[in-house]
């Protein structure tokens, strides 16, 4: 059996629900930090690309945003985002892939991502599409992984026993202030990465690694395509890897490394 792309909107969308379930309540608070850093207040129109089951979303409407809108290339996330706000009017979702956003040009005060953005498949344009709809003097906030810390051996374990397309875009290297400046190119000014850490807690080793092969959909769908011995070798090694962040009493406490990145449109 083939290993599916890492992107595809299946992937995703097979794993929506048990990713709102387990991944966007860790999420959450660095999702308010983000939108915290880009000042978002009563007057703003917000945009949250790749908003999955609506975390980031929800984080700026908590902060009084004016409306945000929020689309995502998996239909499963956007249904599980409608699902959570369904008492929200403010908040309005749809399917939309974030290379090509079909959205008005200036539309928005403030566009935000929460580990979304970052793994379009051509950052260039992601980020063009991103500064494209923000008005002028707009402010952009995106969450990235840092690179050389934790996740970036959580992924580098991981996937050395998955089948991974050839080609794909690096989402680390957002997180290199360089990189990421010439990424979001000059229609974004004033480019600033905050350090910031989203912890992830599980009852034990392989109670982390359960959710994680479950509930993300990039590691979800490379799992299900393996063998059963394949699998029981992934099993040991990520059962390994927890192991560093087991505390005395037995639970996992995995300080994830993060950044804030922030900018405003030219």
């Amino acid at each position: 059996m083939s290993y599916p792309s890492l992107g595809i909107p299946q992937a995703w969308s097979r794993v929506a629900r048990d990713y709102q379930r387990h991944i966007a309540p860790d999420f959450l608070p660095a999702a308010g930090a983000m939108c915290r850093a880009v000042r978002i207040t009563g007057d703003d129109r917000v945009l949250d690309v790749a908003c999955g089951p609506g975390t980031a979303a929800l984080a700026a409407l908590e902060l009084g945003a004016r409306c945000v809108v929020g689309v995502d290339f998996a239909m499963g996330m956007v249904a599980a985002a409608r699902e959570e706000a369904r008492a929200v009017p403010a908040l309005q979702l749809a399917v939309a892939d974030a290379l090509a956003l079909p959205l008005a040009t200036e539309r928005f005060d403030v566009v935000i991502s929460s580990f979304g953005l970052i793994f379009a498949p051509d950052p260039v344009r992601a980020a063009a599409e991103a500064a494209r709809v923000l008005r002028p003097g707009g402010r952009l906030g995106l969450l990235a992984w840092r690179p050389g810390g934790s996740v970036g051996a959580y992924q580098e374990a991981a996937f050395r026993h998955l089948e991974v397309p050839q080609g794909l875009h690096d989402a680390f290297q957002w997180g290199e202030p360089d990189r990421a400046r010439v990424w979001l190119g000059a229609a974004i000014t004033q480019v600033a990465l905050e350090p910031i850490e989203v912890p992830f807690e599980a009852a034990s080793p392989a109670a982390a690694w359960a959710v994680l092969r479950t509930a993300t959909g990039r590691v979800a769908a490379g799992y299900a395509a393996l063998d059963t011995r394949a699998r029981v070798r992934l099993d040991r090694e990520m059962g390994r890897f927890f192991e560093q962040f087991r505390q005395p009493d037995g639970r996992v406490l995995w300080r994830r490394e993060a950044l804030i990145i922030r900018g405003i449109r030219a």
